[in-house]
């Protein structure tokens, strides 16, 4: 009888779990809606893995080539590529995560993975490879723990009925950043377009033909940037030591007692002609093998015959310091300075300084040089300036000038040639006039480059040596790795600190020598400082108090007397980064329209309308590299500095000493002019 009942109520509640189990079936439009959701998953996987594998198409011709093309347009846009694949992928996986789509489908995720990481063969920058997989995985991962975070957030709130508490706070929340965020873009920009000299862009019509389009809420870089200051927030600071300093020079060097070494020099990068036709010289853009291949042992040296030419002017002495301490000792070359007083014993010519500020613009060099900034501002005054009473310095800015079509050689030939960029062109450097006029020239730099630019491909182009050069020990493995790398290299966003100090410092010192040894000389001295010239546009902050103190000691020391000060860029930022992908308004007219700053000694017995006067009006005229160039040359020619022009092709410059109709200046009277800003063209 038992055993009859126990088997009835089995039979019962297996009819019954039947029964619930019908009544639980779920209905025709919910699998309907589970097929299309698990559709869209393999859609979504689908569309990620066409848009990674369009991000490796790159620039063909490699990376070089690439770059001196211009061709950063595929940087561009395998970047656009790489992202939306990341997108999609990590909507897949929320799919996933909110139990919307099958488990399953993980599997064909994981295949598509492999599948890209064993096509994604790119061997550098612009052919991607690590790059590209490093981004893909690195924000899949902060995707990843976003998505798990905001749905463990979503749960918590459904489970304890806050869910309306939480949709009420987060618009409240939303709305007051948006708030928040819109006052400060109008606060920003409110002085976007005013200069040094206190006056701003003036766009009246009647009397310029050139009117620059000024952002008045769009100014995303000055509420961007303390975000992007890495240097800050990895907390790098160049005083703190580390031993790689002292392993990685010998490591590079061809010694065969490296530990035992105490000293090392780094060549002196001069060639032997003084012209070198279509090649800079023999390790023009190989200055790194140069570098490492002539690294001197000074201890076994010294014992040879060293003559004051040929003996190292930098040396990174480990025997009082185990990290390594940088030394400069420029030579000082008496003959030569013999020789170029002779040619210039008749010339009232001034001395050149100038400063090249690569990849800065006007507004960026105000946030990223406030010392240097506040310093120059007072030479803008109608009296000048004058830090020992000793001689008066005025200062003009040229608030509309522009660059050409492209990057550093596209402005810096005209700048320094005054034709053109164009291999077919012929290019003297202006230096070669310069050292026949009796100057004695100087190139110190912080980049590892021959030049200011890559210079390999230009046939006809004519490098003239200078007659000193600070440029190898900036190819010293602390602070160069070949390649574009982001965090480390000349490029990287991370501040270049070398035997605990800023590498810039040593740029600097190497120039002050020169200018202090050659006192006696008419003197040409290019210092170039590439900190600008990194992805994140916030490190050039770290070379502002070694260019304040430069200029300020030589004012101070009156080391300035008769020196025309020319501090100058090619662009504005350009490089890959933040501003570029958002393309905000100030960031793209910014990248057209470099700083371009001079200061100018007084002329004795002359009053300042005498001398100032058509300079002054042309501040607000539009002005090219090709007007740096002519103005350089009316510093050491005068009046005849448009006679016998090194090159063959002549160009729409003026010198800025000299009155410029603005009504002849706009864009399209420049062939290579083709990125302009002036939105009234007549």
């Amino acid at each position: 009888m038992e055993f009859q009942n126990h088997y009835k109520l089995i039979k019962i509640n297996k009819d019954a779990f039947i029964q619930t189990k019908k009544r639980r079936k779920k209905p025709l439009y919910l699998k309907i809606f589970k097929y299309i959701i698990n559709s869209l998953g393999l859609i979504l996987l689908f569309i990620a893995r066409k848009y990674y594998i369009k991000s490796l198409l790159g620039c063909n011709g490699g990376e070089g080539k690439c770059v001196v093309n211009n061709n950063l347009k595929y940087i561009i846009d395998d970047i656009y590529y790489c992202t939306n694949s990341v997108i999609y992928f990590l909507l897949f996986l929320f799919l996933i995560q909110a139990q919307l789509c099958s488990k399953y489908q993980i599997i064909i995720f994981l295949l598509i993975i492999f599948e890209l990481i064993y096509i994604d063969h790119g061997d550098n920058f612009l052919h991607h490879g690590i790059l590209n997989l490093s981004a893909l995985f690195i924000l899949l991962t902060i995707g990843e723990i976003i998505i798990i975070i905001f749905i463990l957030i979503i749960n918590y709130i459904k489970k304890k009925k806050y869910l309306k508490l939480f949709i009420f706070s987060f618009s409240i929340i939303l709305s007051s950043f948006l708030f928040f965020f819109k006052h400060i873009e109008n606060y920003y920009c409110k002085d976007w377009a005013k200069g040094l000299n206190g006056t701003y862009i003036n766009n009246d019509e009647s009397l310029y033909s050139c009117s620059i389009d000024i952002p008045k809420n769009k100014c995303l870089i000055d509420i961007i940037s303390p975000f992007l200051d890495f240097s800050k927030i990895f907390r790098i600071k160049c005083e703190k030591r580390e031993q790689k300093e002292k392993i990685l020079l010998k490591k590079i060097s061809n010694f065969q007692n490296k530990k035992e070494i105490k000293r090392i020099g780094f060549p002196i990068s001069i060639g032997d002609k003084d012209e070198i036709k279509g090649k800079a010289a023999p390790y023009s853009y190989t200055l790194l093998a140069f570098t490492k291949n002539n690294l001197i042992n000074l201890d076994e040296y010294e014992k040879k015959n060293i003559t004051n030419k040929t003996k190292p002017e930098v040396i990174v002495d480990f025997s009082e310091n185990e990290y390594g301490k940088l030394n400069i000792n420029l030579n000082f070359n008496e003959a030569l300075s013999k020789k170029r007083l002779e040619l210039s014993k008749n010339s009232s010519s001034n001395n050149i300084l100038f400063l090249f500020m690569d990849n800065l613009s006007r507004v960026h060099f105000y946030r990223q040089f406030k010392k240097t900034s506040k310093f120059l501002k007072q030479f803008f005054s109608y009296k000048g300036f004058s830090i020992n009473s000793s001689e008066t310095f005025h200062g003009f800015e040229f608030l509309k000038y522009h660059k050409f079509d492209g990057a550093t050689l596209d402005n810096a030939i005209p700048m320094f040639s005054g034709v053109y960029y164009n291999p077919k062109n012929t290019m003297i450097s202006i230096v070669k006039e310069l050292k026949k006029l009796g100057y004695v020239t100087c190139n110190s730099q912080d980049v590892c480059h021959k030049e200011l630019m890559g210079i390999r491909d230009l046939e006809n182009y004519t490098y003239i040596e200078f007659d000193h050069e600070y440029a190898s020990p900036n190819c010293d493995p602390n602070i160069y790795t070949v390649g574009y790398g982001f965090f480390g290299g000349e490029n990287g966003i991370l501040r270049k600190c070398l035997y605990g100090k800023e590498n810039i410092e040593y740029t600097f010192e190497y120039s002050k020598q020169f200018w202090l040894l050659y006192k006696n000389n008419k003197r040409f001295l290019r210092i170039v400082n590439t900190y600008a010239h990194e992805y994140s546009g916030e490190k050039a902050k770290y070379s502002d108090e070694a260019t304040f103190h430069f200029l300020y000691d030589l004012f101070l020391s009156n080391q300035l007397k008769n020196t025309t000060i020319f501090i100058a860029g090619d662009h504005g930022f350009a490089l890959m980064g933040a501003y570029k992908l958002m393309n905000p308004k100030d960031w793209e007219i910014e990248n057209v329209m470099p700083i371009f700053i001079i200061l100018i000694p007084d002329l004795k017995n002359k009053s300042y309308e005498e001398q100032y006067s058509e300079i002054y009006q042309n501040q607000q005229t539009l002005i090219t590299p090709f007007d740096i160039y002519y103005t350089i040359r009316d510093i050491i020619y005068g009046k005849r500095y448009k006679d016998n022009l090194l090159n063959e092709q002549k160009n729409e410059g003026e010198s800025l000493f000299k009155y410029i109709n603005t009504k002849e200046r706009n864009c399209s009277k420049y062939l290579n002019m083709k990125c302009c800003k002036c939105i009234n063209i007549k």
